[in-house]
């Protein structure tokens, strides 16, 4: 009698179980992620590049202080797939945000894709150089990615505003 009422019982929740299941509702589909605002998408340029300039920074002291750069490939190897994402950060979209970014950069593409991509160039040198464990490589193409940060930013961004005196 005892394994007769558990089974019952058992049968009892199943069925509980099954029709509660079919008069739950369906769950929705999940909404579609928005495209990123210019807003964001200059926010997130900024940051990366911020990080670039920390990240290289830190390569630097590292290799200079004895650290095998191959132990660097990592980092190198991030801030070479930001230098080939980086031309898209500048969305025609993004014209209109207030940043240091002069008009020339979607006013004269060439030259921008240009200095683009020299920095893409130089670090996909600087990531090459620490996997291979090429120290003087690897000096050069750091060299060379500050370089061409400096160059783009001497042709296509805007001196920052003067220090407030007090």
């Amino acid at each position: 009698m005892k394994t007769a009422r558990i089974i019952a019982l058992a049968a009892l929740a199943t069925t509980a179980f099954a029709v509660q299941a079919q008069t739950k509702p369906k769950a929705a589909k999940p909404a579609a992620v928005a495209a990123p605002s210019p807003e964001e998408i200059v926010a997130a340029r900024q940051a990366a590049m911020v990080m670039s300039v920390g990240a290289t920074s830190a390569m630097r002291s590292a290799a200079a202080n004895g650290t095998p750069v191959k132990n660097l490939a990592f980092v190198a190897s991030g801030v070479a797939k930001w230098g080939a994402a980086l031309p898209a950060m500048f969305a025609p979209s993004t014209a209109k945000v207030p940043t240091r970014a002069q008009a020339a950069i979607w006013t004269d593409p060439a030259g921008f894709a240009a200095k683009a991509k020299d920095f893409a160039d130089a670090t996909a040198a600087l990531a090459a150089a620490a996997k291979a464990d090429d120290k003087d490589a690897f000096t050069a193409a750091l060299a060379s990615t500050n370089a061409s940060c400096k160059g783009c930013h001497d042709s296509f961004q805007a001196p920052p505003p003067a220090a407030k005196a007090g």
